[in-house]
């Protein structure tokens, strides 16, 4: 007897939003996870591919064909033949443009000073630091050494620096700082540009990195008109849309009770600038994603938009400086962790939204190496070998191993869990 199943035929989109370098992180375990789930396929094997700010680098190489696990193993320094990204490589100082700043802060700071004791009733000491503002760089970073980078790696003989050579689409996201419209690098009159160049774009932080210029245009970071830009893959005819935002606003409700890093509970404002700057980021860029998300389902009803954040009270991401360095095995391991953990408590409406779309999924493997890494008591070689390791799994789709892990899902499926 033949069963004829009427599957959704549209194409699948991973859209990954902004977070920095902990964010970044936080998507390779996330699709770490969601690998996981899969029978059949990887996350490599959707469609399309839209990256924003930190998660343009990821959905670069995914597109690219790079597994999560690689991704991986490249973070952890552990891949044999691609090197991981240094702290040169994201902190490389604004040199020349610091030095030629430097140079013209003496006549603008006694300039300043006189003005503002000439009018110093009508003005505030505020008014006195804003007037320096001429004498800062543009951004105390280049983010060319970032572009350099990922130019390196897509040298390799499987992958590509160019759009149009990718066989999956991808599209990165930026502002242009002239008009301040969204660009999509990828599409149209953007097809051109390197890709390495667009991701050193779409991530040029404000203030952070100094603006990319590529051709006669100043790019900075895409999330500055939205975190992810879900539109665009509906626009390219996406019908099940995955949505990885790193960024949620951290709930201190309960704050005499949340002991989180170094701190005993009490009001955010507590940890000063910091942690008001981090919640008053995480607000605005969930904020308009929330909106964002609310406006496409409702004018395209019939597009499937699954969303994986953080949970609110997550005081481990939350806190974590999106922009440290140190933090990539733990951010990597708590992503891999807390996804696996939300996507098993929804499992069901999960595996139904998927089943619309021909994708089937069981919880069989992420239950297994859920309890490998619990069983180690989070042993951290433990968690590297299991997040970074399974190779037989993942490049070796007709191993024994393999068939074997699809049959046992198979059956699963059948006898529905």
């Amino acid at each position: 007897m033949h069963i004829h199943n009427h599957y959704n035929t549209g194409k699948t989109a991973l859209v990954l939003a902004g977070g920095g370098l902990t964010g970044a992180v936080y998507e390779i375990g996330a699709l770490r996870a969601i690998d996981d789930l899969l029978i059949n396929r990887c996350v490599n094997d959707f469609d399309i591919f839209v990256g924003t700010s930190a998660g343009a680098l990821v959905a670069t190489f995914l597109a690219n064909g790079m597994s999560p696990k690689t991704m991986l193993q490249i973070t952890n320094g552990v891949h044999p033949h691609i090197h991981p990204i240094q702290r040169n490589h994201i902190f490389r100082f604004n040199t020349q443009e610091l030095k030629r700043r430097a140079t013209g802060l003496p006549h603008k700071l006694l300039k300043a000073w006189s003005h503002y004791l000439r009018y110093r009733s009508d003005m505030t000491f505020f008014d006195f630091i804003w007037s320096l503002g001429e004498a800062l760089p543009s951004g105390f970073y280049d983010n060319q050494s970032l572009a350099d980078y990922i130019e390196l790696v897509l040298s390799a003989p499987a992958f590509s620096n160019r759009f149009t050579e990718l066989e999956k689409e991808l599209y990165i996201i930026a502002t242009d700082l002239d008009n301040g419209e969204r660009v999509v690098f990828g599409q149209g009159d953007y097809q051109n540009v390197p890709i390495s160049q667009a991701v050193a774009a779409s991530s040029a932080v404000p203030i952070v990195y100094k603006p990319v210029r590529i051709g006669d245009r100043e790019y900075i970071d895409g999330g500055i008109r939205g975190n992810a830009s879900i539109d665009l893959a509906v626009e390219r005819g996406a019908a099940l849309i995955i949505c990885i935002n790193p960024l949620v606003p951290f709930d201190n409700s309960n704050r005499d009770s949340i002991p989180f890093l170094g701190h005993d509970g009490g009001y955010l404002s507590e940890k000063g600038v910091q942690g008001i700057a981090n919640q008053v980021l995480h607000i605005m860029m969930h904020s308009g994603l929330d909106y964002h998300i609310k406006q496409v389902r409702r004018s395209h009803p019939e597009v499937d938009i699954i969303l994986i954040q953080p949970r609110m009270n997550d005081y481990q991401m939350h806190f974590y400086n999106i922009m440290r360095y140190s933090a990539q095995l733990t951010i990597a391991q708590h992503g891999f962790e807390s996804v696996t953990l939300d996507l098993a408590e929804d499992y069901q409406r999960y595996k139904d939204v998927l089943a619309r779309h021909g994708i089937p999924i069981s919880r069989r493997l992420v239950i297994e190496e859920m309890n490998e890494i619990r069983q180690s008591q989070y042993n951290t070689a433990v968690v590297r070998r299991v997040l970074a390791s399974r190779a037989a799994y993942y490049e070796r789709r007709d191993t024994p191993f393999h068939k074997l892990n699809e049959t046992l899902a198979e059956l699963e499926l059948i006898l529905g869990e």
